[in-house]
Parts: structure tokens; C-alpha cells; sequence
């Protein structure tokens, strides 16, 4: 019996407000470092003191407003002679950890002299912190900018894609909504473009719409068919490696194993 798929809605409505990695990383080593100081502590039979514990690991959270500002502050300067990068770069990382520096120890500070008797000297803990930690606020704050551009540059590259296309109709040219575009197959020397309310003859071949068109919507799934993921109803497996698509508009489309990696993520 062939294995049946209902698609679910994750094509239709992307998700939003994912948490970033960075502040991910950054929960995730604070909780470890407290954890190790109490760790540290028990070993060497020293008194473990969760406030003061919180308050030195403070220095972490700090990351994540800092690489905010970065994040901003490259959106809007950010050099494209590939020999200002570095340089610039370089002194966005030094800055910031420097100001990340003289922040945590402020707050240190401020919250010892409320807090601890005898309070903490300022000296000493920026004195502390710059010998401990600032080449890791430089390495953060170097390596995460990188991340966030190439990752900017990326959505840039994908969003080239129009909303609408072009098709020619006899001698006239219309523009028709992708997101009204269910399935594209080849009917030769024509491609047929399958709406939602009409069937189109267009003289453009298959790999043409290719370019044209998203391919993390438009899945090339058979050498004859495209389809819209967003319109997909259920996948039914034919036990061989191939399944067959049903669509919004009750088409049953093939798709090939051939083709298997350019439609893999409906099986997810």
C-alpha cells in the first residue's frame, strides 16, 4: 500500500520571530559557566555563591544587545571595497569590545556597591575581564558581523524574484501573480502554465521558468513538470521511489525520484 502524505501549512505560512542563534549560543553558555563555577566550587571545597555567580556571567548577556547594534550599524555602513572590509571590521570587533568591557564592569560595579561589603574596585574587575575575556568579545564580535552579512547577502540574492510574470497570449503579453501559478508542464514546442482560473500556452521552455521563477516554491519535480509547493494537498508514495502529487485544483502530477532533491523537503 502506497504511503500517504498530508502537506502541511509550512509552505503557506513561513514562520516568524525565530529566536537568533547568537542569543541561543549566548543562553547557552551563560547557564554553562554559571554551571561550571558551582562545579569549580565543589571540587576545591570553596563556598559557591549563586548571586555573585550570576552577576560575573553577566558579562555573556551583554552579547546580545551589542551584536544588535553591530547587526544595525553594518546594515548601514558597510564597505564594498573588499580592502576597507577588513580594517572596518577589525574596528567595529575592537570597539565593541572595549565598550562591552567598560559596560559589564559598570553594571559589576554598580550592583557590588549596592549589594557586597567590601564592594568590588573597578579597576580590578576591568582589569580582570580585559586580561580574560577580550579576545573573546574580539572573536565574537568579527566573527558574527561576517555571519550576518553573508547571511544578509544571501536574502538579497533570493529576493530578486517578481511577484509576477510575464506570458505571451498570441500577440499580446500578460502579467499573471506567481502565487497564482498551481503547475508548469510542457506540452511541445509550448509550456503550459496552469492559474487558478485559466490555462495558459506560453512559448517559454521549463527551464526558462526556472530562472524565473523561486525554486524554494517552484519545484522542479518531473523533466516535463513544475509545480507550486503551496498548492500541494497530500503526497502519495508509489512504493518506488517516485509519488504522486494531488493538487488544489485536483491534477494528480508525478513526481520522479530523478528529481528527488529538488522535492525531498515535502517529506519533511
Amino acid at each position: 500500500m502506497g504511503q500517504l502524505f498530508i502537506i502541511s501549512n509550512k509552505f503557506k505560512n513561513p514562520k516568524i520571530g525565530k529566536i537568533p542563534l547568537y542569543v541561543i549560543i549566548v543562553v547557552f553558555v551563560f547557564v554553562l559557566a554559571v554551571l561550571q563555577d558551582y562545579i569549580y566550587s565543589s571540587i576545591q571545597q570553596t563556598g559557591f555563591y549563586l548571586s555573585e555567580s550570576l552577576l560575573y556571567n553577566t558579562f555573556w548577556v551583554f552579547f546580545i544587545p551589542l551584536t544588535i547594534i553591530i547587526n544595525q550599524l553594518i546594515s548601514i555602513i558597510n564597505p564594498k571595497n573588499k580592502l576597507g572590509k577588513l580594517p572596518f571590521n577589525l574596528g567595529i570587533g575592537i570597539t565593541f569590545s572595549f565598550l562591552h568591557i567598560l559596560l559589564f564592569t559598570a553594571l559589576f560595579v554598580s550592583v557590588s556597591n549596592l549589594a557586597f561589603t567590601p564592594p568590588h574596585r573597578f579597576s580590578n574587575i576591568f582589569n580582570a575581564a580585559f586580561s580574560n575575556q577580550f579576545y573573546i568579545a574580539l572573536l565574537w564580535y568579527v566573527i558574527f558581523p561576517a555571519i550576518y552579512v553573508s547571511k544578509s547577502k544571501s536574502e538579497k540574492l533570493v529576493s530578486h524574484y517578481d511577484d509576477i510574470i510575464k506570458l505571451k497570449i498570441g500577440t499580446k503579453i500578460i502579467t499573471v501573480p506567481t502565487s497564482s501559478i498551481q503547475l508548469i508542464s510542457t506540452d511541445k514546442p509550448y509550456s503550459i502554465v496552469y492559474t487558478n482560473d485559466q490555462k495558459i500556452l506560453d512559448n517559454k521552455s521549463l527551464k526558462e521558468f526556472e530562472t524565473e521563477l523561486d525554486p524554494t516554491i517552484f519545484l522542479r519535480v518531473h523533466r516535463s513538470t513544475i509545480i507550486n509547493a503551496t498548492y500541494i494537498k497530500e503526497l502519495k508514495s508509489r512504493s518506488n521511489g517516485d509519488y504522486d502529487a494531488t493538487l488544489e485544483n485536483g491534477q494528480v502530477i508525478r513526481l520522479s525520484r530523478h528529481y528527488r532533491n529538488n522535492w525531498q523537503q515535502l517529506l519533511q
